[in-house]
């Protein structure tokens, strides 16, 4: 009798911690299909995914293929932590970026978006880069970029910030009045203008183009300088590399 109540308390407990876990992979979608990015979303993501992993490990235990699937992942996220990998050049780095760049064009502006589903100026130029970095990090095998991509991912930060370096991910290259007057030989592909006020930023894709998520267009939209019709424009402006990027 008693064995018979603890199987069945058991199997009670497996189903509490089943239904656990499908609730949270319903909310781990639901955050991930939320495309304002900001540092406590991204946490609450990590929480989730722990939360999944130790209801698993409740549930499935007993099973041996689970129990190599946990060593498998010990040993994954040693390599993913302590581990380069190949290194690729800056001018790669680059041009990644610029494409990953270009596959926003035309998506809806939403201010603090960073997603295919809505992002903001700030966020396009940041998920350009964690964009690159984890096609880098696949393509060659190379945990670095991962941790690059999932920095940048995690610590959310604004167009205010970028001018004054934040957290040294920025070099200063340029004070300009206005991309209107700027001779655009001075500048590469993928470097980054930030108005004065801070209000704005955008990326260069090279051929006198920037990129842009606008507020006026509500889209990501790719404009060639000069243009009378782009106020953004004839604003004064710091033009910024990302430090990965810069001419050592």
């Amino acid at each position: 009798m008693l064995a018979f109540e603890k199987g069945k308390l058991q199997k009670v407990k497996v189903f509490v911690a089943a239904f656990m876990i499908l609730a949270l992979i319903a909310l781990l979608i639901g955050l991930i299909m939320y495309p304002i990015n900001r540092t406590i979303v991204n946490i609450i993501i990590l929480a989730d995914l722990i939360a999944i992993l130790v209801l698993c490990t409740v549930v499935f235990w007993q099973f041996k293929v689970y129990k190599g699937f946990l060593i498998f992942l010990a040993l994954a996220t040693v390599f993913m932590l302590f581990f380069d990998g190949k290194s690729v050049e800056r001018d790669i780095v680059r041009n990644e970026y610029v494409e990953a760049l270009k596959r926003y064009e035309g998506t809806e502006y939403l201010w603090g978006g960073e997603s295919i589903r809505g992002i903001d100026c700030s966020g396009l130029v940041r998920r350009g880069l964690i964009d690159a970095y984890v096609k880098l990090g696949a393509k060659n095998f190379s945990p670095q970029y991962i941790r690059k991509a999932v920095y940048l991912w995690v610590n959310d930060f604004s167009t205010r910030v970028m001018e004054d370096g934040y957290e040294d991910l920025f070099v200063s290259i340029i004070s300009v009045e206005g991309l209107n007057q700027f001779d655009h030989s001075m500048i590469r592909e993928g470097d980054i203008m930030v108005t004065e006020n801070g209000l704005h930023t955008m990326a260069y894709i090279g051929n006198d183009k920037w990129i842009q998520a606008d507020p006026m267009h509500e889209k990501v939209i790719i404009e060639k300088a000069p243009s009378d019709s782009n106020n953004w424009y004839e604003e004064p402006a710091i033009i910024l590399s990302w430090s990965n990027l810069a001419m050592p």
